[in-house]
Parts: structure tokens; sequence; C-alpha cells
């Protein structure tokens, strides 16, 4: 009987939960892309950094502002021989106080995504390209779920 409970109960959450991470109270953001790819165009680069701050300022959330949070879009390549592998990272650090009994103010990853994508050579960058936008799509989904 409790088992049956307890997987309603964690289908009822999993189906109704806007996510694990909080994006609640984000006014102000700074962007970096760390790039580990040695493949990918310099051009894909700067369009990456330009839709993340695209969707940002969509979203009201100001840019380049002293001691924001990062949110941060990393790649990592494993090369096979046609074959690319990349892990595609997006991230929102930021310092935070804890509920401890001292408050201590820490450092935390308050949302994080990734996408793994398997590319051919010619293709890296169109798929990169769509995972990015894949994970950004997933970040804004949750923020206005937690603006609601």
């Amino acid at each position: 009987m409790i088992k049956i409970v307890s997987f309603f109960l964690f289908t009822a959450i999993s189906l109704y939960s806007a996510g694990f991470w909080t994006l609640s109270g984000l006014e102000k953001a700074n962007i970096y892309i760390q790039n580990k790819v040695s493949v990918i165009k310099p051009s894909t680069i700067k369009t990456i950094k330009i839709k993340m701050l695209q969707i940002l300022k969509n979203k009201s959330i100001a840019t380049n502002q002293q001691d924001s949070p990062t949110l941060m879009l990393s790649l990592e390549e494993l090369e096979g021989d046609e074959t690319h592998y990349i892990y595609v990272k997006l991230s929102l650090g930021e310092e935070v106080q804890t509920f401890r009994e001292d408050k201590s103010k820490t450092f935390a990853l308050t949302y994080d995504a990734n996408d793994f994508i398997e590319v051919e050579n010619d293709e890296i960058d169109a798929h990169v390209l769509e995972s990015v936008n894949s994970l950004l799509l997933h970040f804004i989904e949750q923020f206005e779920d937690d603006k609601e």
C-alpha cells in the first residue's frame, strides 16, 4: 500500500512541479561562455552570446551589472574519429545565504541543465545552436513558471 501511495505521490509531483531549480526573483544576470570545442566557429559563439542577451532582455533581466548572478554556458568536447561528442551545460551561479545558524554566504548553482550531443564534423555548429536553443527554452520556461 505504501509503495502504491508513494508511486502516485511521486507521479503527481513530477507532473505538476515546475522543476528542482528556482529562478524566482531573478532580476539581473551576467553572461559567460566557456568554449572548449576547438572546431566551433567564432561566429557561432557570437550568435550564442547575442541570443542569450536577447532572451534575458526580453524577460526584463538586466545584464552587465556588477555583483550579478552568472548565466554560464559551457561547451566541452570528446573527439572521435569522424564524430564529436559535445557536452552543453547551462547554469546559473550566484552567491546565496544559507539557512544555517551562522547564515553563511556561499556560491551555489541555482539552475543547471545539460545536453549531450553526437555530431559529425560538418554539422557541429548547427547542432550546438539547436542544443543551446533547447536549453535556453527550458531556462525561460522555468523562469516563467517561477514568476507565477
